[in-house]
């Protein structure tokens, strides 16, 4: 463990097997599964933007480890000259679960990286491309004053939280995957009389919104001169996304 602080990627199962998100389905097998992988990757990079943190990756079921480290070498084959991604490898750990209900992979993840001895932990879904790395950091910092951080979405869902070493009675309460996360979570801390901290709201890949969510706020990163922000979404996007209806264009 070279850090008391980590990121947990938690990718719900690639396959699509119990992994309910319709808006998807406009696309076919293919291109479907090309999707999530750049939301993984896009995800995965912003990530490692954030230095001097251990970096882990939960995936399910268990042979989708493959599909994770094929990733992380893409990655490094795509993007050589940055050091980051070069050295993912060595920084990301891959932890294979069997499918099962998103608020006991929830648990398990975050009782895991507490059971090795990290004092901060924040989770994370794993399509999330354009996550600002700086709201990872605001997290972690939010961390050193708050015991529980829970980031709304857009629905009513959650799409990260963060826990110090010292709240783990919070485990098993929250979550985070669905459109009533947030407010499942919430309520259960409430009755635990357990206090959190809230983030900036956010989305989570479920709807036709929050790719019309992601599309703007790639449009608005090109428009202020990031050219790096989501390039991998960008790059499937562009291939098959005429005639699809997710808003008012890719690229404006």
């Amino acid at each position: 463990m070279a850090s008391k602080e980590t990121i947990i990627i938690q990718v719900r199962n690639p396959a699509g097997i119990d992994e309910p998100i319709p808006v998807l389905r406009v696309f076919d097998d293919d291109q479907m599964l090309r999707l999530k992988r750049a939301f993984f990757e896009d995800t995965l990079r912003q990530v490692a933007e954030i230095e001097q943190i251990d970096i882990k990756i939960s995936v399910a079921p268990p042979p989708r480890v493959v599909w994770a480290r094929e990733a992380i070498e893409h990655l490094a084959e795509r993007f050589p000259r940055r050091r980051r991604f070069r050295e993912l490898a060595k920084r990301a750990e891959i932890i294979p679960h069997q499918v099962v209900p998103l608020e006991d992979r929830t648990a398990r993840n975050l009782t895991h990286c507490l059971d090795m001895g990290y004092e901060r932990v924040v989770l994370v879904g794993g399509y999330h491309p354009t996550l600002d790395p700086e709201r990872l950091h605001d997290a972690l910092r939010h961390l050193k004053n708050h015991p529980l951080i829970l980031g709304p979405t857009i629905e009513g869902g959650c799409y990260l939280i963060g826990l110090r070493a010292d709240c783990r009675k919070a485990i098993g309460l929250v979550t985070l995957g669905s459109d009533v996360s947030y407010s499942h979570s919430t309520a259960a801390l409430g009755r635990a009389g357990i206090t959190w901290q809230e983030i900036d709201l956010s989305y989570d890949v479920g709807h036709q919104e929050d790719l019309e969510f992601i599309v703007r706020e790639i449009n608005h990163c090109r428009s202020v001169g990031d050219e790096d922000t989501a390039l991998c979404t960008e790059s499937v996007l562009a291939e098959f996304i005429d005639g699809r209806p997710i808003g008012d264009g890719f690229r404006d």
